[in-house]
């Protein structure tokens, strides 16, 4: 079977990708040069402006990967029918806390934690917007739970917020190697932080079976015209 045309370039596209990511983790990205990426993926530097324009549009690549990935694991979830809106925000934190373990979001993490808010200073990425990747499916998949009244009725802009800041604490502790059982049991985590937010944001009576009544709830509609009667009489 015949290579696909430009398989090589391809190749070695993602190849300097790769070597980015693993230098700006290590070195950083101002301790990092296209020398230095260049070097690691065996080609003249000169090679380089074959695929990028330049450091910054490199970095840029690996951001725009990254988001493009995020976005597509959310749509599964925003597309498909939501039939348990407590087991989709468990198995959406549950995943989200998978992928941040993943050794490419790890190395982006690290570089974003280090360089990050002095890339955003200088104007160089906009550093809001790469934080809050994949937010608005977020907030796609919040609107739908709340119009199908999984969630109190809210602004699913602050409900993401909630939703993604213990998630992202988790991350950071993780990041660190933090010896704590949250690190060390995500699953359990994700169910914890799902219960509690669940508990501000959660409808308080949406989906929720209605319970046959009683013989004192059936009887009590006789009693109420009773009592009625007896004071009309008086």
């Amino acid at each position: 079977m015949a290579r696909p045309k430009n398989a090589d370039g391809q190749r070695t596209r993602q190849a300097i990708l790769d070597a980015a990511l693993d230098l700006f983790a290590d070195r950083g990205f101002f301790g990092t040069s296209l020398r230095d990426v260049a070097a690691a993926v065996g080609v003249r530097e000169s090679a380089l402006y074959n695929y990028f324009a330049g450091k910054d549009a490199l970095f840029e690549a690996l951001l725009e990967a990254h988001q493009t990935s995020k976005t597509e694991r959310l749509s599964a979830l925003v597309e498909g029918p939501i039939a348990d809106g407590r087991g989709l925000l468990e198995q959406l934190a549950a995943d989200l806390l998978k992928g941040f373990v993943e050794p490419r979001e790890q190395k982006l993490f690290r570089i974003l934690m280090s360089d990050g808010v002095r890339l955003a200073k200088v104007g160089r990425i906009n550093l809001y917007e790469r934080m809050s990747s994949g937010r608005t499916r977020l907030t796609d998949i919040l609107d739908r739970l709340i119009r199908e009244g999984w969630l109190r009725r809210a602004d699913s802009q602050v409900l993401s917020v909630a939703f993604m800041s213990p998630l992202v604490m988790w991350r950071q502790l993780h990041a660190i190697d933090a010896d704590l059982p949250m690190i060390k049991n995500p699953r359990a985590f994700a169910l914890q932080h799902v219960d509690q937010f669940l508990t501000g944001a959660g409808a308080t009576t949406a989906r929720r079976p209605v319970a046959a009544p009683t013989v004192r709830a059936r009887t009590a509609k006789p009693a109420t015209r009773l009592a009625r009667a007896r004071r009309s009489s008086q």
